[in-house]
């Protein structure tokens, strides 16, 4: 509930629970999510690689069910390399990679941005070819 309070949301009425519960489910089985997440931090090519899986997390917290056998979900990510790392705030074993501590921040924050994009989307969504939106569903879950 908190979280629905950050977006500025309230729990919609009883009524229009009702009458969303009773649209039933769309048959519609062909659903792709593509997305791309950027960092001004210097990372190499397998840390971008990473920061795109871990992306998918946050695709996965925000969408049920992801990754189905017959979507496309995709996220590429990028690195401008603009902003020089800090320093790791704890000592890593020279066996790591240099930029371990500065990926494992980005891949959560990565996760984060995602699901949060996909939230903020599903907000902003107009109805399109007799698919409601979130907002004609439940107009009363939003601060008027």
């Amino acid at each position: 509930m908190a979280e629905a309070a950050s977006w500025g949301l309230r729990v919609p009425d009883a009524a229009e629970l009702a009458a969303a519960i009773e649209l039933g489910q769309k048959g519609t089985v062909l659903n792709t999510t593509i997305g791309v997440v950027a960092t001004d931090a210097a990372l190499s090519k397998a840390g971008c690689r990473r920061v795109a899986v871990a992306g998918h997390d946050g695709l996965a917290r925000a969408i049920r069910p992801a990754h189905s056998p017959l979507d496309g979900d995709t996220l590429f990510a990028l690195a401008t390399g603009t902003r020089a790392p800090a320093a790791a705030p704890v000592p890593m074993p020279a066996a790591f990679p240099a930029e371990l501590a500065l990926l494992d921040a980005v891949c959560a924050a990565a996760a984060d941005a995602v699901s949060r994009a996909i939230v903020g989307a599903v907000l902003a969504a107009t109805p399109v070819a007799g698919i409601p939106s979130y907002r004609e569903l439940f107009p009363s879950a939003f601060d008027v």
